[in-house]
């Protein structure tokens, strides 16, 4: 392969080979890749974005490279002149989320140097009542407020005991679908460790796992606002069939001076992507909230961030074993095949075996 230079993320979108290590269609592009993400410790931290931008952008029926052609003409543009935007304020990168909007998407990063963000939280009461669903498990049940929401399994909702008094306050940990009645006067809101979700009466679904680099929150019907949680809070409105995901910093990535054999000052990065979904229909209705009606859905998933869901869906404890094995997509859609049935379909999409001693299973490369 043709050595280049790589400097920005943008250097790494534009060579097709490292497209199709991103897609993982070429075998000897992702050997290739991965000797050099490990060859140039240094730029762990720019692939893993391109990486995440690919896949983002991917989404968008547009090839890839006129994506990019389209965002160096507008960005060329934006350079002569201020582009508005009505929520984030954070210049240059504002920019960007605005330009990616356009192109079918939008993302957006933004870095503090030297910061730690500190979460505050609005103090909870000592007094609450705790819904709580273990591996394998869903509830629904119904707040006295009237709203309804159903949990996923591994997950947690505390609701105050003042609840709907003079206010609607409810703090989640994991994955949950709300339909909240309306009420003007007093405001729903969803406290969750990485943002907070504030509605008068509307239906979405959070996702917000404590183990897992990313949490979501999706708005099916109505409007919500989104206030990110740190030192510098920032707000956004989603609208219907609107997809806001944010990328926690992933502190397994530390990169290493190769000269001086010592980590590297490492800036907390948190990064945003706003996405449009498609529009539910009979046929085709929303992915991210298959599990609700029991359907076990994944779209280009990755073996590493599938293994958290298989997990909490079948109450089992999974081991990847080998570094290809994880980079392994998937797409698939289970009803109620249990867990042999479905790694058993799996299988014949890539080369992996299996073997399960009760709920411990291990899977290793063929």
């Amino acid at each position: 392969m043709r050595l280049t230079e790589y400097n920005n993320i943008e250097d790494f979108l534009v060579d097709n080979t490292f497209q199709e290590y991103c897609s993982g269609e070429n075998d000897q592009c992702i050997a290739y890749w991965e000797k050099y993400r490990i060859a140039n410790p240094e730029q762990e931290e720019t692939i893993a974005q391109a990486k995440r931008l690919f896949h983002i952008l991917s989404g968008n029926k547009k090839p890839l490279n006129e994506q990019l052609k389209a965002f160096k003409e507008i960005m060329a543009k934006t350079e002569l002149e201020e582009v508005k935007t009505p929520v984030f304020r954070l210049g240059r990168w504002a920019k960007i989320a605005a330009i990616f909007i356009a192109l079918g998407g939008a993302y957006l990063w933004y870095s503090r140097e030297g910061v730690t963000p500190e979460v505050v939280d609005r103090e909870m009461s000592s007094l609450v009542t705790t819904y709580e669903t273990q591996k394998g498990e869903k509830k629904e049940f119904e707040l006295s407020d009237g709203t309804k929401v159903t949990l996923n399994s591994a997950s947690k909702l505390e609701v105050e005991q003042a609840f709907n008094h003079d206010d609607r306050h409810v703090h989640l940990v994991g994955e949950a679908y709300f339909e909240v009645e309306k009420d003007k006067e007093k405001p729903f809101v969803v406290h969750t460790n990485d943002f907070d979700i504030r509605v008068l009466g509307t239906t979405f679904n959070i996702k917000s796992y404590p183990d897992e680099l990313f949490s979501e929150a999706l708005l099916v019907e109505g409007l919500i606002e989104m206030k990110s949680k740190g030192v510098n809070e920032n707000s956004i409105v989603i609208k219907p069939n609107q997809k806001v995901t944010l990328y926690k910093e992933d502190k397994s990535l530390i990169a290493i001076d190769k000269k001086l054999g010592k980590p590297l000052p490492k800036v907390a990065v948190k990064e945003i992507a706003i996405q449009e979904v498609d529009e539910p229909t009979e046929v085709e209705p929303l992915t991210d909230i298959a599990w609700k009606e029991n359907r076990l859905e994944m779209v280009d998933q990755d073996f590493q961030s599938l293994k958290k869901v298989l997990e909490r869906w079948y109450d089992i404890d999974i081991t990847l074993e080998g570094d290809k094995i994880q980079d392994y997509r998937f797409t698939a859609t289970f009803n109620q095949e249990n867990i042999e049935q479905v790694l058993q379909a799996l299988q014949e999409v890539k080369p992996f075996k299996f073997i399960r001693d009760g709920k411990n299973v291990t899977i290793y490369e063929k």
